[in-house]
């Protein structure tokens, strides 16, 4: 994975990897970070980074 977080805090990561045998292009994003949220998402590709297919969020939510 390489990327960025930028000056607004959103990460965006993106590397190569592979699933259920194919090749695919993966995306990391990292939003809404703050002293007790956080939010990820992990986007497919399979065309290159032309479409993206959002198949996985987490919510992080620090305890008191």
């Amino acid at each position: 994975m390489t990327g960025r977080f930028d000056g607004d805090g959103r990460g965006v990561f993106e590397g190569d990897a592979t699933h259920d045998g194919k090749d695919v292009r993966v995306r990391f994003v990292w939003s809404g970070i703050t002293v007790t949220t956080a939010h990820w998402e992990q986007f497919f590709s399979v065309d290159g980074g032309g479409t993206w297919l959002s198949n996985w969020t987490m919510a992080f939510t620090r305890r008191p």
